[in-house]
């Protein structure tokens, strides 16, 4: 960025900052005081400027490549993250504690299946006055784990309805039958 004037460095970071919104980096650059389609034409400029564009294209690949550096290191891939979403969705409480005695054990975390220690988002422990102990075991949400999965199956866009009438409708010999307020020969 060291060939660019300080607007247009000022434009290069608004722009990369704000979603790639040229009119909005120009504004911010610029201070403009024309009309919105001037405004416009004058960003889409600077945009298009040749000391401008390969300042971006290069800052864009060195956002890609620390994307691409996290996402290797975190291992985060689609099948990942459904099987994150699953682990919590279908995890079941019995897996982390039980009840003995009408009292609820918490197990010892040697012996909780990885599924389960990986839906817990917090363990924690408190001790009052009385020197009694309480321990909390809170797991990520079920819900919004299922949710994501339901929505990543598409389970969460109605199914077709199964109606005999709109497959009589397909099927009719006379469609117009219909709009003439005439019923099926079956009724």
């Amino acid at each position: 960025m060291a060939n660019l004037t300080p607007k247009q460095r000022r434009f290069v970071e608004e722009y990369l900052s704000n979603g790639e919104n040229a009119t909005a980096a120009y504004r911010a650059a610029y201070k403009p005081k024309g009309s919105a389609s001037t405004v416009e034409r004058n960003a889409y400029a600077v945009l298009k400027n040749t000391k401008v564009t390969p300042v971006i294209r290069e800052a864009r690949a060195r956002a890609q490549a620390r994307i691409d550096r996290i996402m290797e290191r975190y291992a985060i891939t689609k099948e990942n993250v459904l099987r994150e979403f699953a682990r919590i969705g279908f995890s079941d409480v019995t897996d982390i504690v039980s009840v003995q005695g009408g009292r609820v054990q918490v197990k010892n975390t040697d012996a909780v299946p990885e599924d389960a220690r990986r839906a817990i988002s917090e363990i924690s422990e408190s001790i009052n006055e009385s020197g009694d102990r309480t321990i909390k075991v809170k797991s990520h949400s079920k819900i919004a784990a299922l949710t994501a999965l339901a929505k990543h199956l598409g389970l969460d866009k109605p199914d077709p309805q199964d109606d005999d009438a709109i497959d009589d409708m397909a099927n009719d010999q006379d469609p117009e039958r219909i709009d003439r307020g005439e019923k099926t020969p079956e009724g």
